[in-house]
């Protein structure tokens, strides 16, 4: 799928304008990461891509993005990606030193990290949609 300016421009609006500000968050920046989106999104539960409102790929695609996009980034771009993994810690005690991380045993760390944001929350919802199979369009 070709990421095109309308695409850009519709996402830019889509969260209340939170990526609006093109000299924060660039169009090679968010391009890049609606492209990752697409692929995530390539299965055939998702349907295929419009710029309507209650398009369900449309919406995979900017929670996904806008996942990415907050973890990866923060609030600013322009300081670079933030390499540290951030797997919640959910306790820690001092004394003997142990600390347990909010991880089940059955989700994976990269399922932990995408719902680190309210977007990845949102889009990981939408992917268990996505995979229950048939649905009327």
């Amino acid at each position: 799928m070709e990421i095109t300016p309308a695409i850009i421009t519709d996402f830019r609006g889509y969260f209340n304008g939170q990526f609006s500000d093109a000299q924060v968050w660039s169009d090679d920046i968010i391009t890049d990461l609606l492209c990752q989106a697409d692929s995530e999104t390539g299965g055939s539960g998702w349907g295929k891509f419009g710029l309507d409102c209650q398009n369900f790929k449309r919406r995979g695609m900017y929670y996904f993005a806008a996942a990415w996009l907050t973890f990866l980034y923060g609030k600013n771009p322009a300081n670079g990606i933030d390499h540290n993994a951030r797997l919640n810690v959910q306790n820690k005690s001092v004394g003997d030193e142990s600390v347990a991380y909010r991880v089940p045993a059955m989700m994976e760390v990269n399922n932990d990290a995408l719902t680190y944001t309210s977007y990845g929350q949102a889009f990981y919802r939408l992917r268990k949609r996505a995979g229950m199979g048939a649905r009327v369009v």
